[in-house]
């Protein structure tokens, strides 16, 4: 009877979690970010927690079953288990380094080592028929940890510790309201595969996993609807509501700069080496402009190849230092890695409070007039267009 209860409990504290994450994994699917690689690699995460929280569930169910064919099975959905409860902790790290770099290059660098260390817990797990050394199922169909149960979960451990580190490493390129979610993941999934580690019989990493996943899914709902797919800047409607902000409360003291960056020549790179190569000058552009500016500023994709970027001055005159930092940032990452073209910037700028502007529209318009100033004198990133007073 105390068996058959634990094995209910389990059962239905599977059946909520998985409940949870197929509300998320269809939320997700419905989202209308499938273009965005961060959309698709946590897409990934949650469809594998899925089939994992199945997997574990049957673990319980069949677990002192008699026979053959249970026998047999049990080794099936065990090592099937035991290497999908891996993968997600992958998969994280994958989605921290794109997060970061926003590359597909810094992707394809991690095929090998996780592939590696993913082929490795699959030997484990489908050798332990025969060797028994990840885990073993008795004649009377109960499972058994074997000597190397810890080695997965240090796999899992060291993918999740790599991410955290990447993060930390990279803390100034992260603003600090989506740094602490991010950072969350590690703690919840870890604490609850050290407690079950820890005592035997309990089954706690799903329900960290799940909260963990949780956690992050609120924060990349909000973010994904104010973030640029293409570039994970700012988009339109997040910028609009900055600047808005920035009319409705003027700051003599502290003025706002605007300013418009233009790609040059999109066209020209679009019509000559294809439009993966016009993505590679545009995503060039949002690298340089978060490299250039601080987690506090609002750099966002205003449309197409037309960027904008919010940020607040100590003095007017600051604004100058502001136009050459950003001068001297795009000629040091001109050229893309890979990429036959050379990446040159118009850009214009506006600043308010300002005699004339009344509005968003209005500030907005000012600096676009100075940028296409600068781009018809082509003289791109350098040039420093003052606004008329």
């Amino acid at each position: 009877m105390e068996v058959l209860t634990a094995k209910s409990t389990y059962v239905q504290v599977y059946a909520t979690l998985a409940c949870v994450v197929l509300i998320i994994l269809i939320r997700m699917l419905r989202d209308g970010e499938a273009t965005s690689v961060l959309h698709g690699i946590f897409v990934a995460m949650v469809s594998c927690v899925i089939v994992s929280i199945g997997m574990e569930a049957a673990t319980w169910l069949l677990n002192g079953v008699p026979g053959t064919g249970v026998h047999r099975l049990l080794f099936v959905v065990n090592a099937a288990y035991i290497i999908l409860e891996v993968v997600p902790s992958l998969l994280w790290l994958c989605y921290i380094v794109y997060y970061i770099t926003r590359d597909p290059r810094f992707l394809r660098r991690l095929i090998l080592p996780l592939g590696t260390a993913l082929g490795y817990v699959i030997i484990l797990a489908v050798s332990a028929p025969a060797n028994g050394l990840l885990f073993t199922v008795d004649p009377l169909n109960s499972y058994h940890r074997g000597p190397w149960f810890l080695h997965p979960m240090v796999v899992g451990f060291t993918a999740l510790a790599c991410a955290t580190a990447v993060l930390i490493f990279n803390a100034r390129r992260v603003p600090r309201r989506e740094l602490f979610p991010l950072l969350g993941f590690l703690v919840l999934p870890v604490a609850g595969a050290t407690l079950q580690a820890l005592v035997y019989g309990l089954s706690s990493m799903q329900e960290g996993t799940v909260l963990a996943l949780l956690l992050v899914y609120v924060y990349l709902q909000s973010w994904l609807r104010g973030t640029d797919y293409l570039t994970g800047l700012a988009n339109r409607s997040q910028l609009d509501v900055v600047v808005k902000h920035v009319v409705a409360n003027p700051q003599p003291r502290q003025p706002t700069a605007l300013l418009m960056i233009d790609v040059d020549h999109l066209k020209s790179i679009n019509d000559t080496w294809g439009h993966d190569m016009g993505d590679r000058a545009i995503q060039q552009c949002a690298a340089i402009l978060r490299k250039c500016f601080h987690y506090d500023d609002t750099v966002a994709r205003y449309g197409g190849d037309e960027f904008v970027v919010v940020l607040k001055l100590q003095r007017e005159g600051d604004i100058t230092a502001v136009m050459q930092r950003l001068a001297e940032t795009a000629k040091r990452m001109a050229t893309p890695e890979g990429a036959p073209f050379v990446l040159t910037l118009s850009v214009g700028y506006a600043l308010f409070p300002s005699a004339g502007i009344r509005s968003a529209s209005d500030l907005y318009k000012l600096a676009d007039g100075h940028m296409y100033e600068a781009k018809n004198r082509a003289r791109h990133v350098t040039e420093i267009v003052t606004p008329h007073p």
